[in-house]
């Protein structure tokens, strides 16, 4: 199967729009910039028409004294209703809870669930582990809060997308072992599990939306050393043990770089006695669930992938 001919549209109309804003090489692109280019693709990627969702604005004080901004998505009926708290897409430099606004409103309203979008530090700027504390500081912040909100903390589950999701399977590894807190189940879309440009998904060398090459360059901004890239809260690939992770959504694209990394993961989970609902969507690219409002075939994985969330989060 070949990449659905609306996404190539859409990515062409991108890239040709690029090229008149004469976006420079990846060795001179400066994170800013980046930022910058990344905001003008945005207005590529229309919003879903989702009501039936009430949004707040909050934070909280992470450990490094840090504020936190939030977005709370609040489903219509009485609940109590799970949470998810959500990590947005980006490779840790670029994206913030204004660019997955219209997908937490999706998954609030069409999972039935209170999504908590966390709005994390960014790389360069902060550098691993600062992204990651803010995760574990935003799930414990949730957890202490519920009051607030009509949740039931038995279902309290992580999810992101891309570097959102790394950093929620990320999470799920280190609150495993904790006490207090549990996660019910992770949602992983698309993530990245592994400092590695060997599998056969890169080595395929897609052109499409997130290429080995940006790749390289998130993981430059992101790492303070190359030796961080080996550290399981980078490389959730490399955890030696998964057994007793949480119940699991893996979503994967067919020509996506990271797609061999997350297919080796589902299968360590399963080998490891962990349940994953695993959907694999075979003409799509990375980051396709940001196309939802002008891609057909995005828009039925998304309502694909919410559905089989909201059966897991009920079940």
């Amino acid at each position: 199967m070949k990449v659905d001919a609306q996404v190539l549209h859409l990515l062409k109309t991108i890239g040709d729009r690029m090229i008149e804003l004469e976006h420079p090489p990846l060795d001179q692109l400066t994170p800013k910039q980046s930022r910058e280019y990344y905001e003008v693709a945005r207005g590529y990627f229309k919003d879903m028409s989702v009501g039936g969702v009430a949004v707040d604005d909050s934070s909280f004080q992470g450990r490094s004294g840090n504020e936190v901004p939030v977005k709370i998505y609040t489903p219509e009926g009485e609940g109590p209703f799970p949470v998810l708290v959500y990590f947005h897409g980006g490779g840790w430099v670029f994206g913030d809870v204004d660019s997955s606004d219209n997908v937490c409103r999706y998954f609030s309203r069409h999972a039935q669930t209170v999504v908590v979008s966390v709005d994390y530090r960014l790389a360069p700027e902060h550098k691993y582990p600062a992204a990651f504390h803010d995760a574990l500081d935003a799930v414990t912040w949730v957890a202490n809060e519920a009051h607030q909100w009509n949740i039931d903390l038995k279902r309290l589950a992580v999810g992101g997308e891309s570097s959102g999701g790394n950093l929620a399977a990320a999470s799920a590894i280190y609150f495993r072992d904790d006490e207090e807190i549990e996660i019910s189940h992770q949602f992983l879309i698309t993530p990245v599990l592994d400092y590695n440009f060997d599998t056969e998904s890169y080595k395929a060398n897609y052109t499409y939306n997130l290429t080995n090459e940006k790749m390289k360059w998130f993981f430059q901004h992101y790492l303070k050393e190359e030796e961080d890239g080996r550290d399981v809260f980078v490389s959730p690939l490399r955890t030696q043990n998964m057994a007793e992770l949480p119940p699991t959504l893996m979503v994967t694209a067919e020509y996506d770089p990271l797609r061999e990394e997350a297919f080796a993961y589902t299968e360590r989970l399963q080998a490891s006695g962990v349940s994953v609902n695993h959907l694999h969507f075979e003409d799509l690219v990375h980051s396709f669930i940001n196309m939802a409002g002008v891609v057909d075939c995005s828009a039925e994985a998304l309502d694909k992938m919410t559905r089989t969330l909201k059966d897991m989060l009920y079940e």
